[in-house]
């Protein structure tokens, strides 16, 4: 089973699972709070909104990635499944007040969300083993240069909890160096005879293949049992959704622009302004608690503000709340914050294991500056360093920069710039109003999880 497959009778019965169990919880919340009577007057307003109730779990499942679980580990399961059961709930109160149905109780929705978690995580976590348990676990070979080789598979093995077993790897020549824990299966040269011998289900294809030896492997796989994943180098992002075209009897790539249209910008702005506007509204009691904190924990301003490069390499002032002590890289020049960097203060960390931080940057989007999502500014010192190392790194500019991004969502803290940087081009690749709106919703799951991608 493949993200973007077909749909399968297994979704159809994870669907249909889900529906019953959503909606069975109001029906029961319904009973325990009329103490075992569904009351005409109370209930009409859930029969009326049921469809709707219906439309909007199936969507937020589906947005939350419940659909094709078998590399997810449980815990990343059920903070899904948390995110989407609360938005549930958000959802149904509001479908409510528009319909006018006030005689829907909002008790109700309460204790449905309660009853929604603990029949749909049991639902989910047997459905989870027993999809697992379908897919079997699957042979994976890596073809790629040794480091990078040895990464991807550690990666896969820690990621897929035994789904995903590697064989080994396929390296260069070059390289004698015997991988460890993973055993060496061949070389590039010899790939088509490798693979065939041990016949994999899988066959990952590292960026660091020269062009020569993947056209090679994947002309090869084509008549193959196993499938081929390539990860891609940044020529091959800036070639993605290339549509096709012809002149006379020679077809051709119409790559296109990068850069969002005008329309695509337009809507990004309207929705800036429009999101932006009443989280400041929303946030500012908490934003004058957060002052408050900040100035009572440690000398020194309460916001800090710190130059960054965004659209076109345009800079800018970002707006944050201040998380360490004053005048912090006085004596050590830029410096990027570690994990337990001991210039944060005590406040400081609790704002940005909860991103509460970031929470002034609505004031930088307001004022277009940024947008809410696009790739995260950087400083224009470490913009130099990350340019030297990766040339391709400034056409991460050719979007505006956002307080959260594709990076941010789909990442890790750790993520590497240049795997952050696949991540900024692919968004800039692909932008769009609704992927906007999808990782604006990620970005709640992030921050429930402690914001460690952010």
């Amino acid at each position: 089973m493949r993200n973007g497959r077909p749909r399968t009778l297994f979704d159809f019965l994870l669907i249909l699972g889900d529906l019953l169990l959503v909606n069975s919880a109001f029906i029961l919340a319904f009973l325990i709070r009329f103490k075992g009577r569904l009351p005409a007057a109370n209930f009409d307003p859930y029969v009326k909104l049921f469809p709707w109730i219906s439309l909007v779990a199936v969507a937020f499942f589906n947005l939350y990635g419940l659909y094709y679980t078998v590399r997810r580990n449980w815990r990343d399961l059920l903070s899904s499944l948390i995110c989407s059961v609360g938005l549930i709930f958000l959802s149904g109160v509001v479908l409510s007040y528009m319909t006018r149905a006030f005689a829907f109780p909002r008790t109700v929705f309460f204790l449905a969300a309660l009853l929604q978690l603990l029949f749909l995580g049991v639902w989910r976590r047997f459905m989870w083993r027993l999809e697992r348990k379908l897919h079997g676990s699957k042979k994976v070979v890596i073809v790629g240069t040794l480091p990078e080789a040895q990464e991807l598979a550690g990666k896969l093995s820690r990621s897929s909890e035994g789904v995903f077993g590697v064989q080994g790897l396929i390296v260069s020549s070059q390289e004698r160096q015997q991988p460890d824990p993973y055993p060496l299966l061949g070389r590039w040269e010899t790939a088509d005879r490798d693979l065939l011998e041990h016949s994999p289900d899988l066959v990952y294809i590292c960026s660091s293949v020269p062009q020569e030896f993947k056209k090679k492997i994947i002309a090869f796989s084509l008549s193959s049992p196993w499938e081929v994943y390539l990860v891609p180098d940044l020529y091959d992002i800036l070639v993605v959704q290339a549509s096709l075209d012809q002149i006379d009897d020679t077809p051709v790539f119409h790559v296109g622009s990068v850069r969002p249209g005008n329309g695509l910008q337009f809507g990004k702005r309207l929705l800036d302004v429009a999101l932006s506007a009443v989280g400041l509204v929303l946030a500012s009691p908490i934003m004058l608690l957060i002052s408050l904190a900040v100035k009572l924990d440690s000398p020194g301003p309460v916001f800090y503000t710190q130059e960054r490069i965004s659209y076109r390499g345009q800079t800018f002032k970002l707006i944050k709340f201040r998380t360490m002590i004053k005048d912090a890289e006085k004596h050590s020049g830029p410096v990027l914050a570690a994990e337990n960097d001991p210039r944060i203060t005590r406040v400081g960390k609790f704002l940005r294991a909860t991103r509460l931080d970031e929470l002034p940057q609505l004031i930088n989007v307001l004022k277009g500056e940024m947008s809410l999502v696009g790739p995260r500014p950087e400083r224009p010192y470490f913009v130099q360093q990350f340019e030297k190392e990766i040339p391709e790194y400034s056409y991460r500019h050719i979007v505006k920069s956002g307080i959260t991004g594709l990076a941010q969502v789909a990442g890790k803290y750790s993520t590497s710039p240049k795997d952050k940087l696949r991540f900024d081009l692919l968004y800039a690749r692909k932008a769009s109003l609704l992927l906007d709106l999808q990782i604006l919703f990620q970005t709640l799951k992030v921050l429930f999880t402690k914001g460690k991608n952010l």
